[in-house]
């Protein structure tokens, strides 16, 4: 199978009580286009393959950016990103992975996300069309485009 590899990216941590010198994180992140289909509005962002989000979620401030009005979309109320009770807001949605990977999915909007300021690329929408393989040791992970 053909496959992408990309390499993780630190994220310092600041100094907290159980780790005063602070941490370093390496994580499987890279840089997107989204987009509506169809439209020729486009937002860059970055994007994170998350393994336990059940589907694709993006801040909802990124939303406005691509002309999009949350408030004529379908709803659902969704659990997860460190809090239950989000209103999270979906439409279809064309992603460009900066390596040539595309695809377009069913993703969930929500200000849940909003002070990550980061997408997440999970279950649905994502690891249902590519497998990956994140080898922390050596700071990359791997998607097949096939």
């Amino acid at each position: 199978m053909p496959t992408v590899e990309f390499p993780y990216i630190s994220a310092p941590i600041p100094p907290s009580d159980p780790f005063p010198q602070g941490q370093v994180s390496w994580r499987p992140l890279t840089r997107a286009i989204i987009s509506v289909p169809g439209s020729s509005q486009r937002f860059r962002c970055v994007v994170c393959l998350d393994t336990g989000a059940d589907s694709c979620v993006f801040p909802a401030a990124f939303a406005p950016f691509m002309g999009i009005d949350l408030l004529s979309l379908k709803k659902n109320v969704t659990g997860g990103v460190g809090s239950s009770g989000n209103v999270t807001y979906y439409t279809d949605l064309h992603v460009w992975l900066w390596s040539g990977i595309e695809f377009t999915s069913l993703v969930g909007f929500t200000d849940a996300m909003d002070r990550q300021g980061i997408g997440l690329l999970g279950q649905a929408g994502f690891f249902e069309y590519y497998n990956a393989s994140f080898l922390h040791k050596q700071k990359k992970f791997v998607i097949e485009t096939t």
